[in-house]
């Protein structure tokens, strides 16, 4: 599922990373990462057919505007995905980071694959 969902997000933002940007990446970048989900396994110690996660993604940009622009396009596409089912959690949150001078916008996403 990690590079179907790496591969789905480069394809609208190029500038892809998972868990963590390198320092100095071009903006608009995006991180995405796993921070939960249901197991992998059933019960009876057999293996799920389907893989599931909870993943966040942020993208961070010089531009204010970027986020919110390009999130919806990302979800958009994600959901259209014809491998991915993706059903985001809330809304998109938008904030600032003043260390790396970012603005950022993250959605949460159930992904099944």
């Amino acid at each position: 599922m990690d590079e179907v969902l790496h591969e789905a997000i480069a394809a609208v933002i190029p500038n892809c990373f998972g868990t963590v940007a390198p320092a100095n990446a071009p903006t608009p970048y995006v991180i995405w990462q796993r921070f939960g989900g249901n197991s992998s396994e059933y019960l009876d110690n057999e293996d799920a057919q389907v893989e599931t996660a909870l993943v966040q993604v942020r993208i961070f940009s010089t531009d204010i505007q970027d986020p919110k622009r390009l999130m919806p396009q990302l979800v958009s596409a994600l959901r259209s995905h014809p491998e991915l089912v993706i059903r985001p959690s809330g809304g998109m949150r938008d904030d600032y980071d003043h260390d790396m001078g970012l603005f950022s916008g993250d959605q949460d996403l159930d992904v099944s694959f």
